[in-house]
């Protein structure tokens, strides 16, 4: 027996087979002759208790009847899930103790599939083929281990911390032969616990003596956590300089640029993730999110795109996936008839209709149609859209409960089908109900022309200062940073969009004109649309798009 399959001290083999005597298995593969030829090994292991699943489903439904010591899952199961997206859905739904091993076994070899399947952390993946000696040979130095470190994870499925770090420490004092494993356990129990700042101290400890990747990561998280950024970025490219394949790095190289509020890198670090594991719908939503930051309106919608790619059999699948991107495909396409505007138009409305069909529930369907109306509108379709406003409204007047989703959808499908008062009306009403959900008064304030919460309506004023200061000082790089932030927070606001065109006009007679500064400007009027002539910005409006069309003509 080699070194890491060394037995415990006055262990026999015997002992070993009384282990698996011990161990409920589940046996998860969708061919017959394959789950045979496991539970025959199984039982000349010793395991006696040995259940059987063909698909997702069943298998699932036995871990809702059933605590297992031992499951074995193949990756490719049936249509509905794979046994990455089995392995999430336990964890999920918190079925998954620590005192179960979960085992993968696959013939995918490719980096992707590999990297997104341990990255929700199986105790062993193994590649076919399978013989009996291979199979004896992962399974006994996976469960040797784990015997040997039971009574711990016992306690963290009780949630019993006190009495885990108490076996963690008796361990540790002993120089046990998993000490390392022992003290990540307790860095971990600490974390459980909501104490970062002693898992900190373990993770500092461990880095005087070791240089485990591990730790380093722990130690990040903490000092994330503790909002001690000065290190982070430093302690995590450095581990990324040894082995870029680190999911989690780049997950938390994200979230440290996010907070710093570097939206570029954060949204970089996110796009590395989801190359390296790309079934993660958590991490695409995530995505989607950093490129709207960014107006990366391509990568926004592809996000989305892959999102609802992965979806199906997903614990996490959503009807908001396919809103989100039909949403934005709004905005990418408002005045627009290009042959991609009118692509991109008809995959939002296909998928809209698909969405329809899986999440069927009433108030999707009156999403869809409000959605659609505007799809529709945006390419002049206005009696087709006026239509679909129409049946939408005539649905939403029977249903009971109108959540705020529906009612955001409603004033947006209003205002751009022309009702405005109507629209605004809902926007007004919905604040003054949400007076303290931050979250729905900031959607308001991204829909209205010009902010209806309190909060959006000092934040616009104090910003239209600073910029408007930086601007006649001629510091045109900070007013047009402070201009960018405004956007994102009122990204229909008229006097922004035209602030923030001026800026860059401006800009231009100092420095040279960039790509960029047009794709700026073009958007910030393709935001604002077409002005009426009473509209009070409307001479200004004309004014800086005469300039714009003048000083990008050759674009």
């Amino acid at each position: 027996m080699s070194a890491l399959l060394k037995k415990p001290p006055g262990m026999q083999q015997i002992d070993i087979i009384k282990i698996y005597e011990k161990k409920r298995c589940l046996i998860v593969d969708d061919l017959t002759d394959v789950r045979t030829f496991y539970k025959r090994m199984l039982k000349s292991f010793g395991v006696r208790d040995i259940d059987m699943a063909a698909t997702a489903d069943q298998a699932i439904q036995h871990c809702e009847s059933h605590q297992y010591g031992i499951i074995i899952c193949d990756y490719n199961l049936d249509e509905s899930r794979d046994g990455q997206q089995v392995l999430e859905e336990l964890r999920y739904m918190d079925m998954l103790k620590y005192t179960t091993l979960f085992i993968i076994i696959t013939a995918e070899t490719s980096r992707e599939m590999v990297l997104g399947a341990i990255e929700n952390q199986p105790n062993d993946y193994i590649t076919k083929p399978i013989s009996q000696q291979l199979m004896r040979t992962r399974l006994d130095r996976a469960l040797l281990k784990h015997e040997d470190l039971y009574k711990i994870k016992a306690a963290m499925d009780s949630k019993s911390y006190s009495r885990a770090i108490k076996l963690c420490d008796e361990k540790i004092k002993s120089k046990h032969r998993y000490i390392w494993d022992c003290i990540r356990y307790k860095a971990q129990i600490y974390w459980l616990m909501g104490e970062p700042l002693e898992a900190q101290k373990i993770y500092k400890s461990i880095l005087k003596e070791k240089d485990f990747s591990w730790a380093k990561i722990g130690l990040a998280k903490t000092l994330m956590k503790t909002e001690e950024l000065d290190d982070i970025e430093g302690i995590l490219t450095e581990i990324l300089k040894k082995n870029h394949r680190y999911i989690e790095v780049h997950d938390l190289l994200s979230e440290y640029y996010e907070k710093v509020g570097k939206y570029k890198e954060a949204q970089h670090s996110t796009e590395q993730a989801t190359t390296l594991s790309p079934k993660s719908i958590i991490r695409h939503r995530r995505l989607a999110k950093l490129a709207e930051e960014n107006y990366d309106d391509e990568t926004c919608l592809k996000a989305y795109e892959e999102s609802i790619r992965w979806n199906y059999g997903s614990c996490h699948a959503s009807e908001e996936d396919y809103l989100s991107l039909a949403r934005k495909t709004v905005d990418v396409t408002k005045n627009k008839m290009t042959r991609d505007v009118i692509d991109k138009t008809k995959k939002a409305l296909n998928l809209l209709e698909r969405m329809s069909k899986r999440f069927p529930e009433p108030k999707n369907k009156v999403k869809s149609k409000l959605i659609e109306s505007q799809l529709y509108a945006s390419q002049g379709k206005m009696n087709h859209a006026i239509s679909l406003l129409n049946g939408a409204e005539e649905k939403l007047s029977t249903m009971e409960y109108k959540d705020v989703d529906v009612r955001l959808d409603f004033a947006r499908a209003q205002i751009m089908l022309g009702d405005k008062q109507l629209g605004y009306k809902e926007l007004h009403l919905l604040s003054k109900q949400c007076k303290d959900d931050l979250e729905v008064l900031k959607n308001i304030d991204k829909i209205s022309e010009e902010p209806i919460s309190p909060m959006g309506k000092a934040r616009a004023a104090d910003l239209s200062k600073k910029g408007i200061s930086a601007y006649q000082k001629k510091d045109f790089n900070k007013a047009l940073s402070i201009f960018k932030e405004a956007i994102k927070m009122f990204p229909n606001h008229v006097g922004v969009n035209l602030n923030l065109v001026q800026v860059v006009l401006a800009k231009n007679e100092a420095d040279r004109k960039t790509l960029d500064s047009y794709k700026t400007c073009k958007k910030c009027f393709e935001r604002v649309g077409k002005l009426d002539t009473s509209h009070n910005q409307y001479n200004r409006y004309q004014y800086l798009f005469e300039q714009f069309k003048q000083e990008y003509k050759h674009i």
